[in-house]
């Protein structure tokens, strides 16, 4: 999308997709909290029944940092980028981050917004990877358990 959008269509279109993906991510994790006790070893004690894998509940955390707090104030400086682009004649730009104009890329105030949509975009980022991180731990865990029989019904 980014590479066949104009700058601004791409960012309103994401302002839309995050906030579904992040509590579509928020559901599925709750399921796999929920089911986390058919995963365990009794005999090596892994995973308790009581216990709430802290994957898991990294996971979650993660995740509802991106819903509650990161998306709705990266995509709250995204739009005050777009007012500011807007009133120097760019965001039509397809597949670029800045201006092609170095004046207009250069201008205080855009130089200022971006760093603080980089810094809010590359935390959600990290978060969004990190919760990748733990979910790919936790599948592994579960591949394994099921893969030595020991998943409960």
């Amino acid at each position: 999308m980014f590479r066949t959008l104009p700058r601004h269509v791409f960012g309103r279109l994401q302002s839309r997709l995050f906030p579904a993906y992040f509590q579509f991510s928020v559901v599925t994790i709750v399921v796999a909290i929920a089911t986390s006790s058919a995963v365990g070893d009794s005999e090596t004690s892994v995973i308790s029944q009581n216990a709430i894998p802290y994957s898991l509940i990294v996971i979650l955390a993660t995740v509802l940092l991106n819903l509650l707090f990161f998306e709705p104030a990266t995509t709250k400086v995204m739009y005050k980028r777009h007012a500011i682009e807007k009133r120097l004649g760019t965001g039509h730009e397809v597949g670029k981050i800045k201006p092609d104009d170095p004046k207009k890329a250069n201008d205080p105030q855009l130089k200022a917004i971006s760093k603080t949509f980089g810094m809010l975009h590359g935390i959600s980022t990290l978060l969004n990877l990190g919760a990748l991180g733990f979910g790919c731990a936790w599948m592994s865990k579960c591949a394994t358990q099921m893969a030595q029989g020991s998943v409960r019904s």
